[in-house]
């Protein structure tokens, strides 16, 4: 990579070798074995320098190239004697790679290539702007976050890691963490970073050191949504969603309040020829404590009134007062003091249905099918039945609450050839409605093509997105504009 970097450069400037060398002040030798991949890092940089350009990769330390080889491989979980063993070289070399940026430049190459970190070339005129933490400024985040802009939809964008961003701001900011991380080796993503690990174990500390940084920023009664799916490795799947939930809960303690199947419809075609067709993701909710905040009432399905044919009432569920007369007369497990009992509450629940105070409701008789448990010992409603013969179960009136089965079609909207992994509109809505105040603020710690900061918008919530791609970024800031 990095050789191909330079030799594109001086072949883009119609330079000869020899022009090389005597801008750069290198034998002519020495440029040919840079550009064959070969010669020392300090030779590469000269060179490169010649151009007015500087070797550059996503997440750099500009002030310590290093510096930066060391924070990634710590981020991946990698000791230097291990990413010594993967490169092939002396555990010394990593030490002076990391210590002093010294070495030969296939080292580098093949210590870059591991860390999934993409060198190239930039104008040393970029570079400023290019390693800039916060593509937004820290007052304007801190002013975004004041009291100033409680009833004010904004978001902001920061450009950076994801970890070393969510451990620059304060804790408990936020109301609602919204995200769908990389998944493990599934897709190439403009700025490299998570996802492209070598093992899933590495994969999945990546990810965890990131959610202890959401769990620190996210307020008591916050919640966590995470959209992620699993990934084949030789012939089998890896259980990669619940071990990540596994190991969430292991590290900070989260509560798991659903596991909500994404069924996609419309789904690809399915390659194999042994196996099923892959059509649903995982989405995780989680929280910090037993008192979060929950809207159910922002996300509630309308109630189906009653029909009213002629003088006879018709539940949504096709009840009437004849069916359930009927029902309970042919009992056989009811004393006759319980049929009577059991008809005048029914015929006093329609009387509730024509009053519009109720929708519908399900009758539950002895000898019939028991909702959970026929044990008096261990259920409520099984007491009931040994008691009385009868329960009813009435319908909440406000209406109910979405199962945690969705039937989503996948993004197929314009410009994912930029980003190829975004999730559907329809996947975020709920979430933010349900688990973010009116007031709140929604963080997307990969945040894409800025699905989550667009729906928080459209929803009146502030949102902050982080990006290791300013491509992405940039993308997000679009889509935001078409809102305003």
């Amino acid at each position: 990579m990095l050789a191909s970097s330079l030799a594109n450069a001086r072949s883009k400037t119609s330079l000869r070798l020899l022009d090389v060398a005597k801008m750069s002040g290198l034998s002519v030798p020495t440029i040919r074995l840079i550009e064959q991949g070969k010669g020392t890092i300090a030779s590469y940089v000269v060179a490169a320098r010649s151009f007015s350009l500087c070797l550059h990769w996503h997440d750099l330390d500009v002030t310590n190239y290093g510096a930066s080889i060391a924070a990634r491989r710590r981020r991946l979980g990698l000791s230097q004697r291990e990413l010594a063993k993967r490169v092939g070289v002396s555990h010394r070399t990593v030490i002076a790679l990391e210590n002093k940026f010294r070495g030969r430049v296939e080292t580098l190459d093949r210590c870059l290539a591991i860390l999934k970190l993409r060198p190239t070339l930039k104008p040393l005129a970029q570079l400023d702007a290019s390693a800039a933490h916060l593509w937004m400024s820290d007052e304007k985040l801190l002013s975004m976050l004041g009291p100033d802009f409680l009833n004010e939809s904004q978001t902001s964008l920061i450009c950076g890691d994801a970890l070393d961003v969510l451990r620059s701001l304060p804790s408990s900011i936020v109301d609602c963490v919204m995200t769908s991380p990389p998944y493990w080796q599934q897709r190439t993503y403009a700025a490299a970073g998570i996802g492209e690990e070598q093992t899933i174990d590495e994969y999945l500390c990546s990810l965890r050191a990131v959610f202890q940084q959401a769990h620190r920023v996210l307020k008591p009664r916050g919640s966590l949504w995470i959209n992620i799916d699993d990934s084949y490795y030789q012939k089998s799947m890896q259980g990669i969603p619940w071990r990540l939930v596994l190991g969430l809960i292991e590290d900070s303690g989260w509560l798991v309040r659903n596991d909500v199947i994404w069924k996609k419809t419309g789904g690809g075609l399915n390659r194999a020829n042994n196996r099923l067709t892959h059509r649903h993701e995982h989405l995780f909710h989680l929280v910090k404590q037993e008192d979060y905040h929950f809207d159910a009432d922002a996300i509630r399905f309308d109630p189906i009134p009653a029909r009213l044919d002629g003088s006879c009432i018709t539940t949504a569920t096709g009840t009437t007062l004849v069916t359930c007369i009927g029902r309970i007369t042919a009992a056989d497990g009811l004393t006759d003091t319980e049929r009577l009992a059991a008809s005048d509450a029914v015929t006093n629940l329609f009387d509730e249905i024509a009053d519009g105070t109720l929708h519908d409701f399900r009758l539950v008789l002895r000898g019939g099918r028991v909702t959970h448990s026929d044990s008096p010992e261990t259920s409520g409603r099984a007491r009931r039945l040994d008691d009385h013969g009868f329960y009813i179960l009435k319908y909440d009136p406000r209406g109910s609450l979405p199962g945690d089965v969705w039937e989503l079609a996948p993004d197929r909207s314009k410009g994912r050839e930029t980003h190829y992994a975004a999730y559907p509109a329809s996947i975020c809505e709920m979430p933010i409605l349900s688990t973010c105040p009116t007031d709140g603020i929604v963080l997307d710690p990969f945040v894409g093509s800025g699905t989550t900061l667009v729906v928080a918008k459209r929803l009146g919530r502030r949102g902050i997105g982080i990006d290791l791609s300013k491509e992405y970024l940039d993308l997000t800031e679009g889509r935001l504009k078409l809102l305003s």
